[in-house]
């Protein structure tokens, strides 16, 4: 890759370490607000609960009202600890998953007296207190919450693993496609490079064979065919309204670029004029000869040549099998060349024989 690449590259990859962590940190912050407010709600049936139990059994030191506190208390899988306390009577119950969250020893005996002092890990943790009763002279219920778990990070830090991977999946592709591209230079920057020719039968502005030595490699081409049994399709190619324009030359030789590009059999390509060629494709019929030249017709027209796009009309012949002569099969493309003219240029036209009109001339 070259500089500009790679610094675009670092430029995304920055900006998606950015983009990973404040959607991280938005997802912490929203996890952390949703369980605390459902800490508050369950915090309010909890007390609930618990002043119910109290009014049935009298005494929450009963054996009776401790089973329903710990069924309570172990019905609530974010709850950590909870602890009913009064001024004047102590603790009257307290539970807890671990001792840890106390800061200091405390157990529900008639001597100790105070507040509870709790240690918990700021915000993953969280303690709420609410009045047992209604009033905030007596007990009060206490509970430590969680409210940022494995269960709440999990799903997060997962996520974040999957749009990694996803950015390392698509982030080399991209660098391979950048690479193969960057690896294959693009047509406008190949040279044009026709056939070797020590003997000067190539055009100099075009690198095509010039348009004297087209009709000897007709019969040549359309006699080894023919021995073979093989298709031979010939092209005639012009460039739409080229007397309007003072670039011909400029323009000339770029679609002839264009030509040598996308017809590999450099030696059966022709200049045959200042704004025509000639090509030969042997081995192909004529459906297969019309659809490589409407591309080659579309590879030309999509960029812009000497300040803008540039048309073709172009007419094919085959030999489709027939016993016929080098002037028959010209005349058919050039036929077919003048219709697509005709007909407003920018297109292939095929030239389809009647294969009646043979049949009959061969039973005559």
């Amino acid at each position: 890759m070259n500089r500009h690449i790679s610094w675009a590259f670092l430029a995304v990859s920055v900006a998606f370490f950015l983009f990973i962590v404040g959607l991280t940190g938005y997802r912490l912050e929203n996890a952390r607000a949703q369980n605390s407010l459902l800490a508050r709600d369950r915090l309010i049936d909890i007390t609930a609960k618990v002043a119910s139990i109290r009014t049935t059994y009298v005494s929450l030191d009963s054996p009776a009202a401790r089973k329903e506190l710990r069924g309570l208390f172990d019905g609530e899988p974010r709850l950590l600890l909870m602890s009913v306390h009064s001024p004047n009577d102590g603790i009257l119950y307290l539970v807890s998953r671990n001792s840890q969250y106390l800061k200091e020893p405390a157990a529900p005996t008639a001597q100790w007296r105070g507040t509870p002092a709790y240690q918990v890990s700021k915000g993953y943790e969280v303690v709420l207190s609410r009045p047992l009763d209604g009033n905030a002279a007596g007990a009060v219920l206490d509970a430590v919450f969680v409210i940022m778990g494995r269960e709440d990070l999990y799903p997060i830090v997962r996520d974040d693993l999957y749009l990694f991977l996803a950015f390392l999946l698509v982030g080399g592709v991209v660098i391979l496609i950048v690479v193969s591209v960057q690896g294959v230079p693009s047509e406008a920057e190949r040279p044009v490079r026709g056939p070797a020719d020590p003997h000067g039968m190539t055009s100099p502005r075009s690198g095509l064979y010039r348009a004297e030595h087209f009709e000897a490699k007709l019969h040549a081409e359309l006699e080894r065919v023919t021995a073979l049994g093989q298709d031979l399709a010939l092209a005639r190619i012009r460039i739409d309204e080229p007397f309007a324009d003072s670039h011909l030359p400029a323009v000339y030789t770029e679609i002839a670029r264009v030509l040598l590009l996308r017809f590999p059999a450099h030696e059966c390509l022709f200049e045959s004029g200042n704004d025509l060629f000639t090509a030969l494709l042997p081995e192909v019929d004529i459906d297969a000869a019309v659809r490589s030249l409407d591309a080659f017709r579309k590879a030309v027209s999509s960029r812009q040549i000497e300040g803008k796009a540039r048309a073709l009309s172009i007419g094919v012949s085959s030999r489709g099998g027939r016993l016929l002569s080098a002037s028959t099969l010209l005349e058919e493309a050039d036929i077919s060349l003048s219709k697509a003219s005709r007909e407003g240029g920018s297109q292939v036209v095929g030239f389809r024989a009647d294969p009646s009109h043979y049949r009959a001339g061969a039973t005559a």
